[in-house]
């Protein structure tokens, strides 16, 4: 039950955000795609939350699709979103990314961007793609994301460390002369 409540939680907020930083383009949505008329944005989540996204699709009129990025530790998280120009341009293509604590980030068009996060988190990417009357495009949305690793620096340290800790105890072990 707890889980189901925060997956709506998260849904209602994700409804609120789009609202609010890129209006969620009900005009061009309403007027080009039928299916997506007053349908929850729940029903825009595609699959479950994962450390990677690969998202190839098709559009013929307007579309907006929600996926959620899910990582568990801190690290960096590679975002690239391109117009793959088949068979002809898209005229409007937009991307929200956000983890509804501050980190709002909007971009027009084929873009490539990384984000640094300081720990485990939920992020919400939202793509809104228009093709030009009459014609269909397709873009590709792939996100990745890679941990920090542990720096060199602790690694010798920690190394240090046990050396000392071996070297004390067989010292403290010998018998005395």
């Amino acid at each position: 039950m707890n889980v189901s409540f925060r997956r709506l939680a998260a849904s209602v907020a994700l409804m609120f955000g789009l609202a609010l930083s890129i209006q969620a383009r009900a005009d061009f949505v309403s007027s080009g795609t039928s299916p997506f008329q007053g349908a929850p944005l729940t029903a825009l989540m595609q699959g479950s939350g994962s450390s990677s996204l690969n998202n190839t699709q098709l559009v013929w009129g307007s579309s907006l699709s929600a996926h959620t990025l899910t990582v568990d530790t801190a690290g960096t998280v590679s975002v690239r979103l391109k117009d793959l120009g088949w068979p002809e341009s898209l005229q409007s293509l937009q991307l929200l990314v956000t983890d509804f604590n501050g980190l709002w980030q909007t971009y027009e068009g084929s873009q490539s961007f990384s984000l640094f996060l300081a720990g485990p988190t939920r992020l919400f990417t939202a793509v809104y793609a228009r093709s030009a009357d009459g014609t269909m495009g397709l873009y590709n949305l792939n996100a990745s994301f890679a941990p920090v690793p542990l720096p060199a620096a602790v690694w010798l340290l920690l190394s240090g460390m046990g050396a000392l800790g071996f070297f004390g105890r067989r010292n403290r072990l010998a018998p005395a002369q």
